[in-house]
């Protein structure tokens, strides 16, 4: 898959594991609760399971593309709901540093330009996210998440007509409560680890497809990915 593609394959539902936590907050709320931020610097491997194969209509020759792990930078707020262990959830996902071979606008190559081109367009989700294991349950440990999303990112597919277009995105998520061990009134105490399993639903290539031009998918896209960072709180603890 190439760099382009990684901020929509894997990126949003790691607003979700802020979701996971705030589920398991005992304090009730008519319509929804106040919301919280937070900024997640994260590390993300596409092709989990190995990639797709493809065949070039130029030479004939069928590859199978690779992994690739870049750094993602989210942004995500999430609310609690009336409704026990849901919440709701928001985010911008960016990849300062991921590439691709060709401008999407300008349609320049990297090799005419003399230097790597930025696929740096944010993304954007929004969805619902159930607790599965609240970290009541691990003694404040761990706690274990359910995502669905609306991921709206870059088109993928040779039938889209808009430059983004909007895709199913389900995870598991998992985060660990690294610093738990801190006084329970400082930011520090706060900062989780954590870890999605995402698969994007819809959207994706599938075998047949050409995209781009010239490449044809020989199978379907492989959509899942994993993704691992920190989750570094900016509002207050919801009460």
């Amino acid at each position: 898959m190439s760099p382009r593609w990684t901020a929509f394959v894997v990126v949003p539902c790691i607003a979700a594991q802020l979701c996971g936590a705030q589920a398991a907050h005992p304090h009730p709320c008519r319509v929804l609760c106040a919301p919280s931020v937070a900024v997640m610097p994260a590390v993300i491997r596409t092709h989990l399971f190995g990639g797709p194969r493809v065949r070039s209509l130029a030479t004939g020759a069928v590859d199978r593309l690779p992994g690739s792990s870049n750094f993602e930078l989210i942004v995500a707020v999430s609310a609690r709901t009336p409704v026990p262990r849901l919440s709701l959830f928001g985010s911008v996902q960016w990849l300062p540093n991921a590439t691709e071979q060709r401008n999407p606008f300008t349609l320049y190559t990297a090799s005419e330009l003399g230097e790597p081109v930025k696929a740096n367009a944010p993304t954007v989700t929004m969805g619902a996210s159930a607790a599965v294991v609240p970290a009541a349950m691990t003694q404040g440990l761990v706690d274990l998440a359910a995502n669905v999303g609306d991921l709206y990112s870059q088109a993928a597919r040779p039938t889209d007509k808009s430059a983004y277009t909007h895709k199913l995105d389900l995870a598991l998520l998992a985060h660990l409560h690294a610093f738990a061990w801190t006084p329970p009134a400082t930011w520090l105490h706060r900062v989780t680890v954590f870890s999605i399993l995402d698969y994007v639903a819809t959207g994706l290539p599938k075998a047949g497809d050409e995209v781009p031009v010239g490449r044809v998918f020989e199978t379907d896209a492989r959509p899942t990915s994993l993704i691992v960072g920190l989750s570094l709180p900016v509002t207050s603890p919801a009460r």
